[in-house]
């Protein structure tokens, strides 16, 4: 089975799939970290597992600009 590549519009669509996806975990994530902040005294692991993906989002943001210009 041969993948074909994506069209301008299947990108847009993907493009903006990941960025609500990323919104919503990143949200959820948040919020459940402050609700146990609060009520328990800690974080928990929710805000590792928030701040790791947003590590590996905004570090993966940086290495394609960087291909995409040199």
């Amino acid at each position: 089975m041969r993948l074909r590549k994506a069209d301008e519009m299947e990108k847009y669509q993907s493009d903006q799939s990941a960025k609500y996806g990323f919104i919503f975990y990143t949200l959820s994530l948040l919020i459940w970290s402050l609700y146990d902040l609060f009520s328990k005294g800690n974080s928990g692991w929710q805000f590792t597992i928030l701040l790791i993906g947003s590590a590996v989002y905004f570090w993966s943001r940086v290495v394609y600009s960087k291909k995409m210009n040199s």
